[in-house]
């Protein structure tokens, strides 16, 4: 699949959504949306329509006799191990070094951490585990990777549309069957609608280009009335007949189909989706998600309370605190994002080129 700079900006919004929720408190005016799991869905989506795509190239190689399935299989887990690990591991690593400065228990979740299970950890313990909290999604994601390209791969064509609106049925389903367990977010089978969503949409370009316009019209009617159901949820902070994590798809469907649609178009939505410094935020939001919990509190409290907010007038800083630790902490956060994008990450994407 093609690069589409736009959907980057996506991934810099999901990010940001994610970096909220957890840095502003609960009871902030910003987070009464449900900021992280806005973001963390947004992601899935993205994974679930990006990976698809990529599949199903290699799904036509394969019926051309340009490849076998296997070895499109190994170059696909080598390509994305090449993009995930590496920085993966070195937070675990930075985790594993430091473990005495950050509230986790080692002890219990370093296996987890390890396999890429952690989700399966905080069901265990039935709650969250302090600076590692955030890599459940990670592990889901992961998981993810593991099982559909053995299913796009080795079903035949013309079944594909059913077996993905399996997932998208086993996803929705599961969330309210689960409904009454405390981590059921954190199942991989009730992430499998979102997941499924972009797939289909990814299913749709492929093999039905010719049924875009009528597909768009149905997504735009499926994301207004997705928002109104969010909306009306807000309120009491529940969705019980259709969960928060399938109405948050739904609309970012659209978003993604209205992307495609209008790339080539300069109309004010889309220039928020053009924005430089968005795009910018989506090709290092890999780094600024595994980071965020982990790097700037550490760095903001050693540095900029021993340097810059001294010289801050005690009146500006106490009545703005939450707002420039914030702002202060999101630079940190930027360039140690960057570094990471810039020295570890793009070596091993261009690793990722001999396994094209």
């Amino acid at each position: 699949m093609r690069y589409i700079k736009e959907l980057d900006s996506l991934r810099g919004i999901a990010v940001l959504f994610v970096i909220v929720s957890h840095w502003l408190s609960a009871d902030s005016p910003i987070n009464y949306l449900p900021n992280g799991p806005i973001g963390v869905n947004i992601f899935f989506v993205l994974s679930g329509f990006l990976i698809t795509g990529i599949l199903l190239g290699k799904k036509r190689s394969i019926e051309k006799d340009k490849e076998s399935p296997w070895i499109a299989l190994k170059k696909f887990y080598i390509r994305r191990s090449l993009r995930i690990f590496p920085i993966y591991y070195l937070t675990l690593l930075l985790l594993f070094i430091f473990r005495r400065s950050f509230d986790y228990n080692f002890n219990e979740s370093w296996l987890y951490l390890l396999t890429y299970t952690t989700n399966f950890y905080f069901i265990k313990i039935q709650q969250w585990d302090g600076v590692i909290s955030h890599l459940w999604s990670l592990a889901i994601e992961e998981q993810y990777y593991l099982l559909f390209p053995l299913t796009i791969l080795f079903t035949s064509k013309k079944y594909l549309p059913y077996v993905i609106a399996t997932f998208i049925i086993t996803g929705f389903a599961s969330q309210l069957l689960l409904s009454d367990i405390k981590m059921k977010d954190q199942f991989t089978i009730t992430c499998f609608d979102a997941f499924g969503l972009g797939a289909i949409l990814a299913w749709q370009y492929a093999y039905l280009p010719d049924k875009t316009r009528i597909v768009n019209r149905y997504l735009m009617f499926g994301a207004i009335v997705s928002l109104v159901l969010f909306v009306i949820g807000l309120e009491k902070q529940m969705w019980p007949f259709i969960p928060l994590r399938t109405l948050v798809s739904i609309i970012t469907l659209f978003i993604i189909s209205y992307i495609l649609k209008y790339q080539e178009s300069s109309n004010p939505l889309m220039s928020l989706f053009k924005n430089r410094a968005l795009v910018f935020i989506g090709k290092i939001s890999y780094g600024m998600y595994l980071y965020h919990p982990i790097f700037p509190i550490v760095i903001q409290l050693k540095f900029f309370d021993s340097y810059i907010n001294p010289f801050i007038p005690d009146v500006f800083y106490s009545n703005n605190k939450t707002a420039i630790v914030f702002v202060e902490n999101f630079l940190i956060l930027t360039a140690i994002s960057y570094l990471s994008y810039i020295i570890i990450e793009k070596y091993f994407l261009h690793l990722k080129n001999k396994y094209a």
